[in-house]
């Protein structure tokens, strides 16, 4: 294929059935690429497309001191290139290549089918960890490690009780509560960015709530999963001090995995470059997977040092 003509598409002119068809049979497809993902979860964003759709790239970007950058935005672990067709290292470079000189910082993370090796572009590589669920529950509790393994089989000795479902509301507020100390760069403005894409997922059967409740019906743990493109998106979790000590989201993984079991979904934990995050997930037989964060710095000179 040669390479493609590559335009910048400001957001008001963006087909958004175009491209949520493009994301929707991309190889790796995934929800934080669609429109109406991008619509909720950053005020203003643009994009790169070749082609009738072919390929897309989605830009968030914002304004600040009088400075255009590209970012990547909260709840949104992945972006770069998307299509059905093969996206080689040479086209991710192209895309890269035509971000508009007008941003003059661009930190984004590409997404699992992307790869590129130019030593000129700042790279940083990260791990997420997916679970494939097609097999059948006993094949999966088998790969899951001796730690889980006890700290599941202790959550089932404390009574605790799995809601399939939860509100909205009291989610965010409980989860606000249990990570200000964990994840003080999480602002206001995040979470109502995520009450937005959570009751747009909700009542279209994209988004899930499962809560795990004590004896009393306190919440204890609780996630939001987002599914689309045969992936489920552990986008949000948290657990109070009684839902670590009783090993509750333990209790609730195990439990989605149970439902979901010989389905053709990849269960995708989203992270961590943390080490002990990474070993939870890993716990339950989960496997890395790495994705590159790039970093364009065009700012002048004195500035550029600064943001080093």
């Amino acid at each position: 294929m040669s390479n493609p003509e590559i335009r910048f598409v400001a957001n008001h002119d963006i087909d958004r059935k175009k491209w949520d068809r493009c994301i929707a049979q991309s190889s790796f497809g995934i929800a934080y690429a669609y429109s109406w993902y991008l619509d909720r979860i950053c005020a203003s964003w643009d994009a790169l497309i070749s082609g009738d759709y072919l390929y897309v790239m989605p830009l968030p970007n914002k304004c600040k001191y009088g400075i255009s950058y590209i970012y990547q935005p909260f709840f949104t672990q992945q972006l770069g290139v998307f299509s059905a067709l093969p996206i080689s290292e040479a086209l991710t470079e192209q895309f890269l290549n035509a971000i508009p000189a007008k941003f003059s910082l661009v930190d984004l993370n590409l997404n699992l089918e992307n790869s590129i090796s130019n030593s000129v572009i700042s790279l940083r590589k990260n791990t997420t960890y997916h679970l494939s669920l097609s097999f059948n529950y006993e094949k999966l509790k088998s790969g899951y490690n001796t730690n889980t393994k006890r700290n599941i089989q202790k959550a089932e000795q404390s009574k605790l009780v799995m809601l399939n479902s939860g509100e909205i509301g009291q989610f965010i507020t409980f989860t606000k509560q249990n990570l200000a100390a964990k994840a003080p760069e999480v602002k206001e403005k995040h979470y109502a960015a995520f009450q937005k894409i959570a009751e747009y997922t909700l009542p279209n059967k994209l988004g899930e709530i499962k809560v795990v409740t004590n004896e009393q019906g306190n919440w204890i743990s609780a996630v939001f999963f987002v599914k689309t493109n045969q992936k489920c998106i552990y986008l949000a979790a948290s657990s109070n001090l009684e839902g670590i000590e009783k090993s509750a989201m333990f209790l609730l993984i195990d439990d989605f995995i149970r439902q979901n079991a010989e389905s053709n979904l990849i269960l995708d934990f989203e992270g961590s470059n943390i080490q002990g995050v990474a070993r939870f997930y890993a716990g339950f037989g989960a496997e890395p997977q790495t994705y590159l964060s790039v970093r364009i710095n065009r700012l002048p000179w004195l500035l550029r040092i600064l943001k080093k």
